[in-house]
């Protein structure tokens, strides 16, 4: 894996085998605009190495406030549901708050429209996460024709 993007807050690593953008936040303590900006540069890398597998570590995700949930919302899921992803899957959150924020973007965002395809798969544990997301496609797995 190469890191792509590493600060206190956020490390984003890709590995080109199988176009996978791995993302961990590190600290449940993020100011707001180190939050936008780390969202908005895994949206920038994605689209840059042609992602097709995204992964996100949210066991230490920072809880948004509400501005930031409306940012993602409206600004960040627009562009993320455009990528030609194939795979998604999600490390939930260890903090109940961190879980709630994640439902509550997610509703958001489905009521916006952005409906993000494909359905995410949310894993208890990262390795469990990181190996599902390595196994090729299964006819099952594939996205809908049209």
């Amino acid at each position: 894996m190469i890191t792509l993007y590493e600060t206190a807050y956020l490390r984003i690593k890709y590995e080109p085998r199988h176009r996978l953008l791995d993302l961990q936040w590190l600290t449940e303590q993020v100011p707001p605009a180190e939050f936008r900006q780390g969202y908005w540069q895994a949206l920038l890398l994605a689209e840059q190495y042609q992602t097709r597998a995204w992964l996100s570590d949210f066991r230490t995700v920072p809880v948004p406030e509400p501005a930031d949930m409306r940012w993602l919302a409206d600004h960040w899921y627009p562009r993320y549901v455009r990528l030609k992803l194939d795979k998604v899957a999600i490390i939930k959150p260890l903090n109940p708050a961190g879980q709630q924020a994640l439902a509550a973007v997610v509703q958001l965002a489905n009521e916006a429209g952005h409906t993000n395809r494909p359905d995410a798969q949310y894993f208890d544990n990262p390795d469990a996460a990181r190996a599902w997301v390595r196994q090729p496609l299964t006819s099952g797995q594939l996205p809908p024709a049209g």
